[in-house]
This record gives structure tokens, sequence and C-alpha cells, in this order.
């Protein structure tokens, strides 16, 4: 019987995916003064949907290291990286800032699911890599705070996705079995980590990462929800079919 549902967050209930993707390739575009046209960044960006940040920006200073590396000769790896850092999180602040911007990213179905869920009294938890501040502001914004019963962050794990720290994590503190949960994800990294918990997953994908996520080969067709307006029968279905097992 399936106790709980997992949710992340970017990309899964807000968009927010996209909008980190457009930060980074910002910072990295004016770090390399034009040279690396945003939408190359953005193209790639699939690759670390679902890392934390530092990982993020370690894997684009390592993808974009010839033109960084011209423009800033004088600093090393570890500098240009926070230099990345520091660029994309202004930027990014920039974005939390706008809540009109973050509204017009809402996932409706996805969040539509979240509340039907909720309002049957299974136990609901947020699992994201994202920063507590970040969250609290988004969450604040989406206004569904207390539709979870619990919230999990980057700053509560060592190690982040595809590790299944952060959904072990969530799991024990429901006191819970891992078999009991099903997660509701949209990238390679939070499947595996789902997967790699033992869990059930389901995968709600977006522009970003649905071509990776069928690549994947890591869920058959069924758990992965391209046509949104389809994830909640699906994942009733699902659940009806788990009642008394």
């Amino acid at each position: 019987m399936i106790k709980a549902i997992i949710f992340d967050l970017d990309g899964t209930l807000i968009q927010t995916e996209i909008l980190k993707a457009k930060s980074y390739a910002m910072a990295i575009n004016a770090l390399t003064k034009g040279e690396v046209e945003v939408k190359r960044v953005m193209e790639g960006f699939g690759r670390y949907v679902g890392l934390s940040r530092h990982e993020v920006a370690n894997g684009l200073v390592l993808e974009f290291e010839t033109a960084l590396s011209f423009y800033h000769k004088s600093k090393s790896t570890e500098q240009v990286q926070q230099m990345v850092l520091s660029e994309r999180l202004s930027i990014y602040q920039s974005i939390l800032n706008d809540s009109q911007l973050l509204s017009a990213h809402f996932c409706p179905y996805n969040l539509g699911l979240l509340n039907s869920l909720f309002n049957d009294n299974y136990l609901t938890a947020l699992a994201t890599m994202s920063n507590l501040p970040e969250v609290e502001r988004v969450l604040e914004i989406m206004n569904i705070r207390q539709q979870f019963h619990l919230v999990v962050t980057r700053e509560n794990v060592k190690n982040g996705k595809p590790d299944p720290e952060i959904y072990s994590k969530t799991k024990d503190s429901l006191k819970i079995k891992a078999e009991e949960c099903l997660v509701i994800e949209d990238s390679v990294n939070g499947i595996k980590a789902g997967l790699n918990a033992g869990m059930h997953v389901f995968a709600v994908t977006n522009d970003i990462t649905r071509a990776s996520v069928h690549d994947s080969g890591l869920l058959p067709d069924e758990f992965i929800i391209d046509d949104l307006t389809e994830l909640k029968a699906s994942v009733y279905q699902f659940l009806t079919k788990y009642k008394n097992q």
C-alpha cells in the first residue's frame, strides 16, 4: 500500500528548472563577454537537472572551460566556479523576486495532483535539492507549504541526487517503508535517486528533461507522463492497484 507521495519541486511543481537554466546561461554568457551564447547553455542544461548548484557550476565550467579560461586567465578552476555561482545567484534572486514571473511557471496539473492527494489524506512530502531560502520563497508564492507534511532540502543531506539520501531521509522522517512511497520527479537524476531508494517513481517530463528521461530507459512508458492532463488518472490508477498490497 502506498502511504506517501514525495514530490520534487523544480521542474515538477513549478518550472523553475527553465528559470535556473536561464540564470546559469546568462551567467556564463556574461563571464565570457557574450562568446558563449545563452541558447547554447540552455540546450545542454538537461544533463545538470537535479544536481546541486555546486555540481552544476562544476559541470558548466568544465564544459565551457576554453572560453571561461580565456577571459579569466588568472583565476583557478575553483575561483571561476565561484564566479559562475555568484553571477548566477544574483540573476536568479532577481527572478525569485518577480512573483508574476514565477506564477507564470506553475505546473497546474501536478499541483492539482498534490492537492487531491493531500485532501485524500495521503502523506505528502517535498524532497528538493534546492536550498531552503529559495524553497521557502517559492512555496510562499505558490501558497502550498501547508500541503506538505514534510519538506527536505539541500541543507538536510550530504549527497545530492542521484544519490538516494534525500529520499531515504524523507522516508525515515515519515516513519514508513521505501515500498510505501511514490516519488514524482522530472529528471533523470531525480528518477535515479527515487529508484535507488527502493521507491516507486513517476516521471513528469518537461521541455528540458523529456528526451533524457525517455532515453535513459529507467522507467517503463506507463510511468512516464508527457501529457500532464493524464497525470492524476495515471497516479490514482497506480494507487488503486497497490491499495491492498
